[in-house]
């Protein structure tokens, strides 16, 4: 064998078997906001030296045949929005490279054999990704991968042909995405936004945003009061008072509790943080919004609870996340420092007008890193055995379950102190936020609300984590129950509880009358909208149960590109779960108890045209 064949056949080998540590690389360039721009280095690198290779050639090709493969490269490079669809154009192109140089001959022939060569390693590529267990076989990727390899050996082979490494660059540019649709592989974003063809809802709301002043009810329970809300990532119910306890001393958390009335029957909307976070702040269920996948936000246009209380003169801030999660369009125009949550918040409060704001803490959320010193400190006395899973929770903020097979029951105690000991740091961080609040001297102004974006599974379900981290979730009792702390400032309630259900979307709803601020729902269907319950805020009767049903995906912001159409819902009815996975590009394949909601809410998405793409 030639020494250009056996590099091209090495070269073959190494990517096939890179697959695995590839995925973790990107895995950890993703962690620190780094793989977009490794990828966009990489492609430009590779220009480079294609661009010198070129310069060396004795027969080189025209200059303006370069630059038109330069700037449809460039094009489709754009017009790929994912890391991992760009990488095609990073790899590839040097694969097409060693295959010239492995076909031997010349001219057209050898073009030929080359293409053949990058085409079969490409489609070997694929369907070893089918059978990683994490992945699956995708055309769109062959075809992504056919053109990444093409380009050297079209650009080569001269003459005419020479042309068609621009033509094809520029012509998938073009026509990518209408094929992802055509075949069943786009995106929520792409089969999601509707046209003209797409019927509308018969009771569609009105997308003329209205910017008239909202007058305030001054006979308002507590008309013109603040209002802030504080979310603790990945905190259980079971951990607080009065529904349980962590097995550590939180002080904080039981003297708000002892000061709050609970709703025992707090349910997140979805099982990770962002469609959990939109459904709260936007009273819609996450079937509606369709914020399941990170690159998408609520559309604008309908007025959405917090836009009103902004209209009715509340200042409105909150923390956002960081940059790539999903709160565009919320109503949010003004963000709370995140590196000083508690300082941000008595600034915010000093001001002369109402205030709301959101303050998220991530104390709680993996990696759960106490160290043995933490805990004998906090009175925890659990082994940490040297178990592979339990080292991935304590280091990592993703423990992907398909890694982690078996059921690990035995690991249940040292799992559960490691995640008592970050409660006991949201804690201290709750400490922080509600001292600032007493310091503002607004205190006897302003409701607070305690709760979490979603619970977190501790080995229950064989797992670790949520959607975002366990990267294979189904909706199910310790991460759909929350906790739902309400502390009003006269002090109605301290103390008590009630078994009322108040999901994530009934929380504003309830909220802005008592404040004196009437907003028009959206829809007037619980199942797709919040509804009123402030009754269960402030009194003690249980209100009639009102439509318990959830919608996440499967593997949160962290879904690839062929998983992120890909969404599990579940019902929970008379205490009795039920599940069903679906397409959202497909009608989906369920029981009629989910195809009927579903329906509706895909109905109500396109009449509110949301989501929308960054």
């Amino acid at each position: 064998m030639s020494r250009d064949r056996l590099a091209f056949a090495c070269a073959v080998g190494l990517v096939w078997a890179a697959i695995g540590p590839a995925r973790l690389a990107a895995s950890a360039l993703r962690d620190v906001h780094m793989l977009g721009t490794f990828v966009g280095v990489a492609f430009a690198g590779l220009a480079v030296l294609f661009g010198l290779g070129i310069a060396r050639m004795s027969e080189k090709p025209p200059w303006s045949l370069f630059l038109a493969t330069a700037l449809a490269g460039v094009f489709l490079f754009t017009r790929w929005t994912l890391p991992e669809e760009r990488f095609h154009l990073v790899l590839y192109p040097a694969l097409g490279w060693l295959a010239w140089r492995a076909a031997g001959g010349d001219g057209s022939r050898r073009g030929l054999v080359a293409l053949l060569l990058v085409t079969l390693a490409g489609l070997g590529d694929e369907l070893l990704q089918g059978l990683h267990v994490d992945r699956q076989f995708d055309w769109m990727d062959v075809l992504a991968n056919m053109v990444g390899g093409s380009v050297v050996p079209l650009t080569l082979m001269g003459g005419r042909i020479a042309w068609a490494a621009p033509a094809l660059l520029a012509l998938t540019a073009i026509f990518f995405h209408p094929l992802q649709t055509l075949l069943g592989t786009a995106s929520p974003a792409a089969v999601l936004l509707p046209d003209a063809s797409v019927p509308t809802f018969p009771a569609a709301p009105s997308l003329e945003r209205d910017l008239a002043e909202v007058p305030v009810n001054p006979e308002a329970l507590y008309s013109g009061h603040n209002l802030v809300i504080i979310t603790i990532d990945a905190l259980r119910a079971d951990h607080v008072p009065p529904m349980g306890g962590a097995p550590v001393a939180t002080p904080t958390l039981d003297a708000f509790a002892a000061s709050s009335r609970a709703l025992t029957q707090g349910w997140a909307a979805s099982s990770w943080t962002s469609p959990s976070m939109v459904s709260m702040f936007s009273a819609l269920h996450p079937a509606v919004h369709g914020i399941n996948v990170r690159g998408l936000n609520i559309a604008p246009g309908a007025t959405l609870p917090l836009e009103t209380l902004a209209r009715a003169g509340w200042k409105v801030l909150g923390h956002a996340g960081d940059p790539t999660e999903n709160y565009r369009h919320l109503g949010i125009p003004d963000e709370l420092n995140r590196d000083d949550e508690a300082a941000g918040l008595r600034s915010a409060l000093a001001i002369d007008s109402p205030v709301f704001a959101w303050v998220h803490l991530r104390d709680v959320h993996a990696p759960y890193d106490a160290d043995r010193a933490k805990l004998d400190s906090l009175g925890l006395s659990e082994a940490l055995p040297d178990a592979p899973i339990l080292q991935r929770a304590r280091t990592h903020y993703t423990v992907p379950r398909a890694s982690f097979p078996g059921r690990h029951t035995w690991l249940k105690p040292a799992i559960r102190a490691l995640y008592a000991a970050e409660v006991a740091d949201a804690d201290a961080s709750l400490a922080r936020v509600l001292l600032a609040i007493k310091e503002s001297g607004e205190g006897d102004r302003t409701i607070v609300i305690l709760t979490a974006d979603h619970g977190e599974e501790l080995l229950e379900g064989d797992g670790i984590g949520h959607a975002s981290t366990t990267l294979d979730s189904v909706p199910r009792d310790v991460l759909q129950r929350i906790p739902m702390l309400v502390r009003l400032p006269d002090g109605r309630g301290a103390g008590t509880s009630n078994s009322s259900i108040l999901r994530q979307q009934d929380l504003l709803p309830s909220l802005l009358p008592l404040l004196g601020v009437n907003h028009p729902p959206l829809s007037r269907d619980p199942q797709l909208h919040g509804v009123d319950r402030s009754g269960a805020v402030v009194g003690e009767e249980v209100l009639p149960p009102v439509d318990n049903w959830f919608v996440t995906s499967p593997c949160g912001w962290q879904c690839p590109p062929e998983r992120r159409a890909e969404r599990v819902a579940a019902l929970l009815l008379d205490g009795v779960w039920s599940w069903c996975r679906f397409d959202v590009s497909a009608a989906p394949s369920c029981a009629p108890t989910f195809t009927d909601r579903i329906g509706s809410a895909r109905e109500l998405a396109s009449a509110l045209r949301t989501p929308v793409a960054h």
